[in-house]
């Protein structure tokens, strides 16, 4: 932790505790923006207290179950990862076979570049999957590589950007029809302390963009999804499509105004009927307007698609990406994969090209942890142009 702990000018500013407790009077708007929509929410989409009546039978066959693993993974952003994670895998009194699973993944993380990570990611299914509540809680400080703008940066070009990041989102999702979701979500997000340093670790002056400095984002957004798969953590058939826009905007506390699109549509194909063999699908869409900071442009790469790029190697207004998978169990709890991916980023929709797509390839194995609600560890090697990255991952990529 030398680089965390081991400069106290450095370290004072990471818990600048004033700082940061006037940021937070910022999210008092957000929470009345919120409030209100998941009243609206209600409204619209009232909860019955005769649901009870209309779940299916108890599923008595589904064993909650608590996972306690290290944290040994690895990615090219973070290195190699040491650290603990608790995994409660559950469903709710009442829920039957008609409701999926539920899952909290609390995580405690620190790496090989120094970063240290801190989360909670939630997804909790009521019965009938009639409510779906998802949420994304983390603090990082995460020293990472920036390479510039746009679809043409070079390899040479990379810097590392050092920076602390809290995050809170919270959404809330009603079932309007089999498999078919929409509901509100909010947003805050604060990073600060950000600075840049050179490949030798020398600091340099901070790049003209946008939120270079540090900055804060609040917003409250829409969110639908249609969702038909089998499972959250390893689906093998049937399709999940989701589109949402968030707006972040001045009078909710953000200091970089802008709003954000997201399209994800993915289709998996169970090529034997016994979810052995499964062909995996999945087109991904992001766009931003407005004013939006560095670190909140679209990006391209990651442990979840582009494999082979680093997270982020690519950045501008628009990405688009799209992957495939085959996905085969061989014996017992063990399978392997196959995949590959083309991407491309730009700023203006006039600027689309594929005259340099960014594409990507690779292999992996796959191990099951639970044999009663599958759940893969993933060993990922990708490789892209001029670039390679290894994984190792909890849970699928999509």
């Amino acid at each position: 932790m030398e680089r965390f702990m081991g400069n106290p000018e450095r370290f004072s500013r990471l818990i600048n505790k004033n700082k940061v407790r006037n940021d937070w009077r910022l999210t008092m708007r957000v929470m009345i923006c919120s409030i209100s929509l998941l009243s609206l929410a209600n409204v619209f989409f009232p909860i019955s207290s005769s649901a009870q009546d209309r779940f299916s039978e108890p599923d008595s066959l589904y064993k909650n179950k608590i996972l306690f693993l290290p944290a040994l993974g690895s990615t090219p952003e973070t290195g190699f990862m040491f650290g603990a994670v608790v995994v409660p895998q559950f469903k709710l009194s009442g829920s039957g076979t008609d409701t999926r699973s539920s899952s909290l993944l609390f995580s405690g993380i620190y790496t090989t570049k120094k970063q240290i990570l801190l989360g909670l990611l939630s997804d909790i299914n009521f019965p009938g999957d009639r409510w779906v509540l998802n949420g994304n809680y983390f603090a990082n400080y995460f020293p990472d590589s920036y390479w510039g703008i746009g679809p043409n940066t070079r390899n040479s070009d990379e810097s590392t950007i050092l920076f602390t990041e809290i995050n809170l989102e919270q959404t809330v999702l009603k079932k309007v029809s089999p498999g078919l979701f929409t509901g509100p979500f909010v947003r805050w997000s604060k990073v600060y302390n950000l600075t840049f340093e050179d490949q030798e670790g020398n600091e340099i002056p901070a790049p003209d963009v946008q939120g270079a400095d540090g900055h804060t984002s609040s917003g409250v957004g829409w969110m639908g999804r249609w969702d038909l798969r089998n499972s959250n953590m390893t689906p093998t058939e049937n399709h999940y499509v989701q589109f949402s826009f968030l707006v972040n905007s001045s009078f909710l506390g953000s200091t970089a105004p802008h709003t954000s699109y997201l399209l994800d549509a993915r289709k998996y194909v169970d090529l034997n009927q016994n979810g052995r063999s499964v062909l995996a699908f999945q087109g991904l869409y992001r766009t931003v307007s407005g004013n939006p900071p560095v670190l909140g442009m679209s990006e391209l790469g990651g442990d979840r698609i582009g494999r082979g790029y680093h997270r982020g190697r690519y950045r501008d207004y628009n990405a688009a990406q799209f992957q495939s998978e085959l996905r085969q169990a061989v014996k017992g709890r063990f399978g392997f994969t196959v995949f590959g991916a083309l991407g491309e980023v730009w700023h203006r929709y006039e600027d689309f090209n594929l005259s340099t797509p960014k594409w990507s390839a690779g292999a992996g194995l796959r191990f099951n942890i639970n044999k009663h609600d599958p759940t893969n560890i993933r060993i990922d090697y990708g490789i892209g142009r001029g670039t390679s990255g290894f994984y190792i991952q909890f849970g699928e990529a999509f």
